[in-house]
């Protein structure tokens, strides 16, 4: 079912180019959540990289940061932040898909592709080296582990959040080990 889409009075004041691009970008992730209502209202948060709310009448809010650049331009959300407020959105229609932010994280970085995981997970514990410098390998082994967690969780696993955490580190570490950093030395 494809997305229906309004606009807050904020995010139509948005040029149509930019509510173009976020449109793209919503209905490219729209299909790995399939448990989401097909229709919500977009809005413009400046505080928050995104947002996702639902209404006592079942009716759905997704508020994204999108602004102009100080040099020109416009600076989007990435996939990542879209599809993890996505994962909400589901979350809302699917009991089987546990609440909290980790477990959101979890159960999007298994369901995406890796050319989607175009930044690190929003609140799983990741070294800040990794998240400044997250590549196309970190996005591999994000998902492969995501999809390892998830089916470890159905297994029973109580802490799959942590086992992602530590095993992502672990790989990580075993690969490309953290350079040490040389001390001044003394005159």
């Amino acid at each position: 079912m494809p997305l229906r889409i309004t606009w807050t009075r904020r995010a139509l004041k948005l040029p149509q180019e930019v509510r173009d691009e976020l449109t793209i970008r919503l209905e490219r992730l729209h299909p790995y959540f399939p448990e989401m209502t097909p229709e919500m209202k977009v809005g413009i948060t400046r505080f928050y990289d995104g947002l996702a709310f639902k209404s006592n009448s079942g009716k759905v809010r997704l508020w994204v940061n999108v602004h102009r650049k100080r040099k020109g331009g416009w600076a989007y959300p990435t996939y990542w932040t879209i599809a993890h407020e996505m994962m909400h959105l589901a979350q809302f229609n699917e009991d089987r898909i546990p609440g909290g932010e980790r477990a959101t994280d979890i159960f999007a970085l298994a369901r995406l592709p890796t050319e989607l995981i175009d930044d690190s997970p929003s609140y799983l514990v990741i070294t800040q080296d990794i998240r400044d410098d997250w590549s196309d390998r970190h996005s591999k082994l994000a998902h492969e582990l995501a999809r390892e967690s998830v089916r470890l969780r159905n297994n029973g696993l109580r802490k799959y959040a942590s086992w992602w955490e530590d095993e992502f580190e672990r790989r990580i570490l075993a690969v490309a080990p953290p350079k040490k950093k040389r001390r001044a030395k003394c005159a």
